[in-house]
């Protein structure tokens, strides 16, 4: 397969909204063919919550055919109630992905933030900014769960080169 027809998934992993992103080809200026977040539904339990994430995640992959999937590794948070759902919630996405038989390869937050900016400390404005200069994407406000996911696919675009 030739790196210019690479279809990537960028994944920011939630159980509230999940960023998505895919992107084709490999280097500094991937071609962003679609974006956006799953959101799920607040008043419903956590394992509804759970299937929602697995079906929409899976219309995506049939939608868009992707080889592979970049996902942000989990950060220690401070609030374990949150940190163990987005643990659970990643780990549907991730079996999601290999049933779909995707390559998977996992980017520390800061090396995402480092790549995009320059800086691994960088703040969500300054990544929305260095998206917005770097790629080809509208410039309207985007939702920073698919700032993240496109952030994700631009560091797995050039790292992987």
């Amino acid at each position: 397969m030739k790196n210019h027809k690479l279809i990537t998934l960028g994944i920011d992993p939630g159980y509230d909204r999940i960023g998505w992103a895919i992107g084709k080809g490999l280097g500094s200026k991937p071609e962003i063919i679609d974006f956006g977040c799953i959101q799920t539904n607040k008043t419903k339990n956590i394992f509804d919550r759970y299937q929602s994430i697995e079906n929409k995640l899976q219309k995506i992959i049939k939608q868009h055919q992707p080889h592979e999937l970049a996902i942000e590794t989990l950060f220690f948070s401070k609030n374990k109630k949150t940190a163990l759902q987005v643990s659970e919630a990643r780990g549907v996405i991730l079996s999601c992905a290999t049933r779909n038989n995707l390559n998977i390869f996992q980017y520390y937050p800061n090396q995402i933030k480092l790549t995009v900016t320059g800086n691994g400390q960088a703040n969500k404005a300054a990544m929305e900014k260095m998206i917005h200069l770097q790629l080809d994407i509208p410039q309207k406000k985007i939702i920073d769960d698919a700032i993240d996911a496109i952030g994700i696919v631009l560091t797995h675009a050039i790292l992987k080169t």
